[in-house]
């Protein structure tokens, strides 16, 4: 029996049905031997609604005949058209539905993705999976399957997807387990691999450079499958847009990722100093595209209606609202991906600017909060895995990661005038968003009333920006991709 993890696109039946192809031509050495595959490694996922579609479906019906191959038997799961999945068998008997077959020799149960199914008699139990990763989910599935298999007393053979698409990323990790949950074989973590038995591949990385891993794999394969031919994104000179410009370099390569910084009259020399060297650690392409004058224009155009009025945060805005016109002009020039660099502190209380640094097709941290941030770029700072394919050490200057955060838009400008310390607000925003406290399980764990009122206030009131925010790499179990589901119209 050999295990298999795949990178399919969802929807390509064609192309993930050459890669099928490809695992069976693996492993010669066990001639004969079924193939496990993860769920969905015919049509990919996650499918939406194409998962409901009947012509979809039926196309799918019709491409599984094709799967066997190599005088290989299969074994997958696809989807089932209302909203669940079944396993199927592929052999030159033909194909063949349910969760028990006959498999060399033996009775097996097949589930997908831990469905209860019975195991009564069976020899093993298969697990086709397609979990998507989310912090210490690895960890999490592999004690589960150990404590279940020692438990049912029965091996667990389990499969699971690998790659990036849209929002979702997959890790990998297939494995076999005997009955007291020890490895028989195991896939690397983030690699398209094929295995039989005996062959381990332990151990795993653990934290936090899965969550670095998942980001890389994330973001290189929605703009590898999607057909950009690289990344642009604006650096302020800022953490937020030097973490992205880094997590871009390591999952493109230098040459594929373009950097714009857009000073304006705010803007310091710390900054412009920042953002230059940056981009000068990291290799990229970088280009100066002052906005003073710019600006300029936009206030005396708009003076006339804006008579008598004080400046505010409008002014501001126009700041950052010019400088997506011109990321996103550049973008449309160069056929390049425009990343938003915003982190899930900012997205929770609304401190970015809609039509400005929201602008953007994919957001790469967009579930990762502000301190979580700053903690994995000191870990990239210190770490140079092997998967990395470039020879940079550190991504970034130390003080990029140390100086007080600021969008530069008027003078002496700090997130902290605005907002709680994001030690504090992080921990607050954990407590609402991922734990869904209320007000009161926040203020009894220590906060001040009035703190966490203002950012309970904030969060709610920014449904609006984050419902048209673009989509990011999920990482964590509740993010804003999906996860999230409050309606804007509503008091709080």
């Amino acid at each position: 029996m050999l295990i298999a993890q795949l990178n399919p696109v969802p929807g390509d039946l064609d192309g993930n049905l050459k890669l099928i192809h490809w695992a069976a031509e693996q492993c010669p050495q066990f001639p004969g031997e079924t193939l496990i595959l993860p769920a969905y490694a015919l049509t990919g996922w996650p499918l939406g609604d194409l998962a409901y579609s009947k012509s979809f479906m039926a196309a799918v019906h019709k491409k599984l005949g094709d799967i066997y191959h190599n005088g290989r038997e299969i074994l997958t799961a696809i989807p089932d058209g209302a909203g669940g999945a079944t396993s199927v068998l592929l052999n030159e008997k033909g194909v063949h539905y349910g969760n028990r077959f006959t498999m060399d020799g033996r009775t097996v149960a097949v589930s997908v993705g831990f469905e209860p199914v019975n195991c009564e008699g069976a020899d093993r139990l298969i697990v086709l999976d397609a979990k998507p990763f989310r912090s210490g989910s690895v960890t999490e599935t592999l004690e589960h399957s150990r404590t279940f298999a020692s438990r049912i007393r029965l091996p667990i053979v389990y499969t699971n997807l690998v790659g990036g698409n849209d929002s979702t990323v997959f890790a990998g990790g297939s494995f076999m387990l005997d009955q007291d949950g020890g490895f028989i074989e195991c896939l690397p973590l983030w690699e398209t691999a094929v295995a039989g038995v005996d062959e381990i591949h332990w151990p795993w990385p653990s934290e936090p450079e899965n969550t670095w891993r998942a980001l890389v794999l994330g973001l290189g394969d929605f703009v590898r499958k999607n057909n950009f031919k690289g990344v642009i994104l604006g650096l302020s000179g800022g953490f937020d847009s030097a973490m992205c410009a880094a997590i871009a370099v390591d999952a493109l390569g230098a040459d594929k990722v373009r950097a714009v910084m857009m000073p304006s009259e705010y803007t310091s020399r710390d900054s412009l100093a920042d953002a230059e060297e940056v981009a000068k650690t990291l290799g990229i392409r970088y280009d100066i595209l002052p906005i003073v004058e710019p600006v300029a224009g936009y206030k005396k155009l708009l003076a006339p209606v804006f008579q008598g009025l004080e400046e505010d945060t409008t002014e501001e805005n126009l700041q950052a609202r010019l400088r997506g016109v011109l990321l996103m002009a550049l973008s449309n020039k160069f056929g390049d991906l425009l990343l938003s660099t915003g982190n899930k502190s900012e997205s929770s209380v609304g401190y970015a600017t809609l039509y400005g640094d929201m602008c953007g097709g994919y957001a790469p941290i967009n579930d990762l909060y502000k301190t979580d941030a700053y903690a994995l770029a000191r870990w990239r700072n210190a770490n140079h895995p092997v998967w990395i394919k470039n020879d940079i050490r550190r991504i970034m200057p130390d003080r990029v990661i140390t100086k007080a955060p600021t969008a530069e838009l008027r003078p002496g400008q700090k997130d902290e005038d605005s907002l709680p310390a994001y030690p504090t607000l992080d921990a607050i925003l954990k407590m609402l968003v991922e734990n869904d406290a209320g007000i009161e399980e926040v203020v009894a764990a220590g906060y001040e009333e009035a703190v966490v009122k203002k950012v309970y206030t904030l969060l709610h009131r920014s449904e609006f920006k984050r419902k048209q925010a673009t989509p990011g790499i999920k990482l964590s179990r509740r993010s804003f991709n999906g996860d999230w589901s409050y309606p804007i119209t509503k008091k709080v």
